[in-house]
């Protein structure tokens, strides 16, 4: 979703964009071929992204950086002098610390070469405005998939309004693809009494927002018949650091509050987000858990852990999906299959249970 959000309000202001191709197999095997071996996933996709995109013909790539223990702080330096060893010439840019409004408008400068400080307040504005409709259309796509009355009439909705809100590249016409955006959703015939299995998706950042890293398991798991719940949204991630939506509830507060039993202090990366969301849907009725991350992402193996007494204080289903590039389509649709009679299981279970037990006015 980010280069919709991105891509049109750059080419609007002069910035000639190229989008590299969609990652392949290809993509990952380029990147995996330059990448230190203790590199991660995301590392050695978008390595092979920017080599892709270099070879299209361009000649900056602009790499948000971090502090922390993640090692995505590290990225934008080891890749840039991998690229610069294979002879590609370019200029790389960088966010130091992309929590930090000054240092994301110095590369809202780089990129798009404006100069006054209102412009680039405007141009950030509207790119994280897109963003946020962009994550509400796939939000509200989550919830009437499973529930349509008339099959694939929720996929033709969601493109239209991604395109309406791809060809919005002002406040005022954003506002209105955000009103028609929830109107047509609004109008999609719904099955009486469909109560579709909820699924939470929780991990690490960059594996839980990009289709080509997980294999695009939330589309899959809603075209299944399951309701998707995610843990991190991009637009409210950046949300958390720069208040562009001041009645949006800070997320990584709220998930820090529910963590707060079994993580009292971050261990990097999206480690808070994935223990304290994981508390905060089993307590909202959430069937299950797919937790989703790189091998040997730190991070998210501290969370990993926790998990194990939250998934046994709370009885609530837990599946761990480890990506590396050696991970195979059929290896994961087999697990989610299972993963998906489990859950099936328990409710059924659950529906023939004991009416001393279950009864409001028994036992």
């Amino acid at each position: 979703m980010l280069h919709i959000a991105v891509t049109r309000l750059f080419r609007d202001r002069g910035v000639d964009v190229i989008l590299p191709p969609k990652p392949t197999r290809k993509t990952l095997d380029l990147g995996t071929k330059y990448s230190p071996e203790f590199a991660c996933f995301p590392f050695k996709l978008t390595l092979g992204n920017m080599i892709e995109a270099l070879e299209s013909g361009a000649d900056a790539i602009f790499m948000p950086g971090g502090i922390g223990p993640c090692r995505f702080g590290y990225y934008d330096a080891i890749q840039n002098q991998i690229l610069k060893g294979l002879g590609y010439h370019f200029t790389m840019g960088s966010a130091e610390d992309p929590d930090r409004l000054s240092d994301m408008l110095d590369l809202m400068k780089q990129v798009a070469g404006l100069r006054t400080k209102g412009a680039l307040l405007k141009l950030f504005y509207l790119i994280l405005v897109r963003l946020s409709i962009l994550d509400y259309a796939l939000k509200r796509y989550f919830y009437t998939k499973p529930r349509e009355a008339i099959p694939n009439e929720t996929d033709m909705v969601f493109r239209e309004s991604v395109q309406l809100i791809d060809s919005s590249l002002s406040l005022p016409s954003l506002l209105r693809a955000r009103l028609k955006t929830s109107s047509w959703f609004r109008k999609i015939a719904l099955r009486p009494g469909v109560t579709p299995l909820r699924i939470g998706i929780i991990g690490e950042l960059f594996m839980t927002v990009e289709p080509s890293a997980n294999t695009g398991i939330d589309m899959r798991l809603a075209r299944m018949g399951i309701e998707v719940w995610k843990s991190v949204w991009l637009s409210d991630w950046v949300n958390d650091r720069f208040r562009f939506k001041p009645f949006t509830r800070n997320q990584l507060k709220l998930s820090a509050r529910y963590a707060r039993p079994y993580l009292r202090f971050p261990s990097g990366g999206e480690s808070m987000e994935s223990v304290g969301k994981t508390v905060l849907f089993a307590k909202r009725g959430v069937d299950g858990i797919i937790h989703i991350f790189p091998f040997t992402c730190m991070p998210e193996l501290v969370a990993q852990t926790i998990l194990t007494k939250v998934q046994r204080d709370l009885d609530i289903p837990i599946l761990t999906l480890i990506f590396d590039e050696h991970t195979a389509q059929g290896g994961i649709d087999t697990r989610i299959e299972a993963f998906i009679d489990l859950l099936e299981r328990r409710r059924h279970s659950s529906t023939f249970a004991s009416p001393i037990s279950t009864h409001p006015n028994r036992g």
